[in-house]
Parts: C-alpha cells; structure tokens; sequence
C-alpha cells in the first residue's frame, strides 16, 4: 500500500447557520486518504462526518458551507475548479454510497435507466456500450439475474439490493475515491457482512481509496486499515485500525469502543420472570398477498410472514425476537398489539383470547399491551409537542388532565428527561433523545406488556447503550414484560432473558439467551452470530477484556 494521499484536507472550517447547537459542523480539520486504502471516519450523529463527505463531493445543504482551510484532490484544490469541472471529478473520480439507498434512489426509474443515466452524464454515447457495463456492474456487485433486475423498479429490491445497486452507481465510472456514508447501518447482520466483504473485494481488486463513514466500532473491526475519530466537528483520534481498536487513547474513543465491546455482555435482573404466562401465542398463522391488480399488473405473490408460531413471554420476562427483514417477527409484534389480525391461532393475554374480545373489551385490554417504534422521529407527530403526545392517550382512556400531566412529567424522569422536554417539538431533540420519549410514550398508559419493535437498531452505539440499559432499569422498577425485536443478537443478548430464532415465518431455535449465543444449535442462527460486524475482535469473555476493565474503572 502506497503512502500518496489521492484526498487531503487541510484546516477545514464548515460553518453552520445562525440558531443552530454550535457555530461549526467541523472545526480545523486535518485528514489524509492515502491511495488503495479504507479509511473508517467514525463518530456518533452531530460529529460532522456526513457533512464532511457532502463537502467533498460538493453537495452541502443550503445554509451550510466551507468557511476556511481546503480540500486537494490529487493535488487540486476544489476551490479553484469551475463548477464544470467540478462536474466532471464528481462522480467519474470522486463517487459516493448514501446511507438510505431507497430515498437516493429515483423510484419511478428502473435499475438500467439509472445506470444509464449516469453513464451518459459522463460521456459514453453508444448504447451498447451502456448495455455492457450496466450488466457488468450488476454482476459485479452480486446482483442476482442482471439480465432481469436492471428492469425492475427499487421498490422491487431487498434493501442489500437496492444498496449493491447504488454501489454499482459509484463505480460505474471506475472512481479514485468511493465515500460511503453509512452504507450498512439499517441492514440486516447477514447482509451488512456481505457489503462490507463486497466492499472490500472491490477496492482490492480495482485499488480504489474509501472514505467509510460510521458510527459502529463493529464494522471499523470488519473493514478499515486506518481509522479517524471525529466528536463535535473536531478530530480527537487518528491511527491504524489495529491500534484504535485496541488501544484507544481519547476519551471518546474508549467510550465508543467499550460500548460496543459492552454490547457482548448480558444485563443482570433484579426480576424473578416466570410464573403463569401474561402473554400465550398459539399456531399464530398469517399469510400477505400482493399483486395480481391495479393500475400497474405484476404477478400475484403470497408470503406466509407467519407459520405456526406458539410462544408464551411470562411476567417480568423479555423475550427477544430475533431474526433478519422479512423473517416475520414485526408481524409477530403488530399481531400482539392488535394492529393487524391473524388468518389462524390467537393471542392470549392473561389467558383471555384477544381476537374473541369485544371492541369495548379490547380497548381496555389496549393501554396494558403498548409498543415502542423503531423510528421515534415517524412515530412521534411532528406538529404536536411531547406534552400532548404523553397526555392524550391517557385522557382518551379517561384519565383525568391534571393526573395525566402528572404522569407524564414522572416518566420523563424515569427515562432520564428534563420535565422542560413538555413544552418542546420532536425535531428539537435528538435520536436517543426521541426513542425516550417513544419510552415515556408507552409506560404513561402503565402498561404490562410492552413490544419494542427495533427500538435501537437506528441509533449510535453508546445511546444505543444507554436505551438498553434504561430499558433493562425500567423493566426492574416495574415488573413489566417484553417483547423485545431485533435483528442483532448483540443487541438482545443486552436485556433478553430468552431469545426466540426465527426464519421465514418460523420459531428455528428457542432457548436461554446465554445459550442461544454461546452454544447456538441451528445452522441459521450460527450465520446470525458469526455475521455480527466484528465478531473475531471483542468476542473476548467481557470480565477478560482489560480496556472493558479499565474503562468501567474510569467510568467511562
């Protein structure tokens, strides 16, 4: 590996606009991408490392722009290009992976259109020449059919799908520089690990340089040769991969290293679960089927997202329901909350079957089973402040304004709010911010069974830490049992008691979760374990680990 930077930048300055958390997004930056390299940028949300990648391909948001230092792209400082030629680096030299591969994507093109039309934005006039490389591209990033999937719309595709399409995009000109900007962060295990190993393959193979941005220390472990620490805009820590890994020196660093070396230890209770089950679930059974009319015909498809499924969750236990998008367990989740209904079998809470209940019966049953969404920003009413988002529901149950308000600012404490948070709008407070008041949202109505539907997986992994843990404290305080949905066995091996495997509708493996994890018996959930980002590096027995040790020692 050479030592030639193809990407320099040197006292880079991006302001912010008026009114915003601070004067600067990034501050004085000084960072290197050397040729035939990944280097990993990694920090939490608000670090600045996005903006720093939109900065580069030139694309900063209105408001926001460089306000001193440069950026050199093999030796060329952007700010003396002209817009044109701006243009012509862009895309064919420097290429870009965005995170959300659905809302980069245009959803009434087809797969072959946008490959063809970045291919005509950059000068390849023939049309089999296009036809060529588009099919070459698709095959190259592991797409099934090619010949098939370059007519199908995005919607069509599986999210690792529609990600190895934008990966296409990124190198259908043969770039210098890929950024990918958390290009794996909402995947399943399974298809994260098959990103990160196309990712790397390519850039082996075509001796490209990556600017990786991320938040999990997991994936820097599967991926970097150098890392870059970023905390508030500035540059805390730099190094080769092995060194940050393991020998973080920054604060920071260590706070972010631990908690994901954290991630592989289980939570202790204070609460004896057992006893009669609160919740039976009997030969649930549900069937969708898509297609077949409309406006646009397309063949009819059935998906059986559930087969069968019989499990029980007992008073004071959590129950994590693991397994990877389209495995059925969300649709396990509604069905328990009453958002859809089961084609067959029931639901039983405290021994009463939902199904055969009344409307009135139903909606007293209704504020004892309450549900945490994976996205507290969508589930959350923008319009409305978190005093009425924590008071309505109550009052509509018949709870009294004062009592409700009361209650409200007594859960705000319990998830670690300021009673101030009231009187605020969701987009005034951050992402771990809004998952507690999704939180708080659910234990106001005093529930006893709560269905926390991929509560963490959108968030940085130390506030990814502190959820868990206020999760695993509150189920403590107040006894209450949970459903809990993940696709990370990481992340379940947190707060879970047991862990239900489940696999295209079906319950494949079932146990204690110590066991489930350390001694996993179906073929499907071993690929679950060794897919996690960074497995070999802090699979360390955690009461083993030294910095674990010693970080727990500084209170970090």
């Amino acid at each position: 590996m050479t030592n030639e930077p193809i990407l320099s930048i040197r006292s880079l300055d991006i302001s912010l606009p008026k009114g915003a958390d601070r004067p600067f997004a990034v501050k004085d930056l000084n960072l290197e991408l050397r040729r035939n390299e990944i280097l990993c940028v990694v920090g939490e949300s608000g670090s600045g490392k996005s903006l720093l990648a939109t900065a580069i391909m030139g694309l900063l948001p209105p408001g926001v722009r460089i306000a001193g230092g440069e950026i050199n792209f093999d030796g060329t400082p952007f700010a003396s290009l002209s817009d044109a030629q701006y243009r012509k680096i862009r895309g064919a030299r420097i290429s870009m992976v965005f995170q959300e591969p659905m809302t980069a994507l245009n959803p009434v093109l087809t797969v072959r259109e946008q490959l063809d039309e970045v291919l005509v934005a950059h000068g390849v006039t023939r049309s089999s020449d296009r036809q060529k490389r588009i099919l070459e591209l698709l095959k190259a990033t592991g797409l099934p059919d090619p010949e098939t999937l370059q007519h199908s719309y995005p919607f069509r595709l599986s999210g690792g799908q529609r990600q190895r399409v934008m990966i296409a995009m990124a190198l259908a000109l043969e770039p210098d520089v890929v950024i990918a900007d958390e290009p794996t962060t909402a995947l399943d295990v399974t298809t994260q690990k098959q990103i990160l190993e196309l990712l790397r393959e390519i850039q082996q193979r075509l001796h490209i340089a990556v600017l990786f941005i991320t938040h999990d220390f997991g994936v820097v472990a599967e991926i970097a040769d150098r890392v870059a620490v970023m905390q508030f805009g500035n540059l805390v820590e730099e190094g080769p991969a092995e060194t940050v890994l393991n020998a973080p020196k920054h604060p920071y660093t260590r706070k972010l290293v631990a908690a994901v070396r954290g991630l592989s230890d289980t939570t202790a209770t204070d609460v004896q679960a057992g006893g009669e089950p609160i919740l039976s679930i009997r030969h649930a059974t549900k069937t969708f089927v898509t297609g077949g009319s409309g406006f646009i015909s397309t063949k009819r498809r059935r998906v059986e997202a559930l087969k069968n499924i019989s499990v029980d969750i007992g008073r004071g236990e959590t129950l994590g329901l693991v397994g990877e998008s389209g495995s059925g367990k969300s649709t396990l989740g509604q069905a328990v909350v009453q958002l859809l209904e089961l084609d067959s079998g029931e639901i039983r809470f405290h021994d009463k079957p939902l199904q055969a209940m009344s409307r009135q019966e139903r909606a007293k049953i209704r504020p004892k089973i309450q549900i945490v969404f994976q996205d507290p920003y969508a589930s959350l009413n923008p319009r409305h402040k978190i005093r009425r988002a924590l008071t309505e529901t109550q009052m509509i149950h018949g709870t009294p304004r004062a009592e409700a308000l009361e209650r409200a600012e007594q859960m705000l404490d319990l998830v670690g709010l300021d009673r101030g948070a009231l009187d605020r709008f969701p987009h005034e407070f951050s992402g771990g911010q809004r998952q507690r008041i999704g939180i708080a949202r659910a234990l106001v109505m005093q529930p006893e069974l709560i269905v926390a539907d991929e509560a963490v997986s959108a968030l940085d992994v130390s506030i990814q830490t502190q959820v868990l843990a206020l999760l695993a404290d509150i189920r403590n305080r107040l006894n209450l049992s949970m459903l809990f949905i993940t696709h990370d066995l990481r992340v379940a091996a947190q707060v879970c008691d047991r862990i239900a495997v489940m696999r295209r509708g079906e319950i494949v493996e079932l146990g204690e979760a110590d066991a489930v994890l350390a001694t996993p018996r179906h073929a499907y959930t071993q690929q679950l374990c060794d897919s996690m980002p960074g497995i070999a590096w802090f699979s360390n027995e955690t009461g083993q680990d030294p910095l674990l040790q010693s970080c727990k020692a500084e209170g970090i």
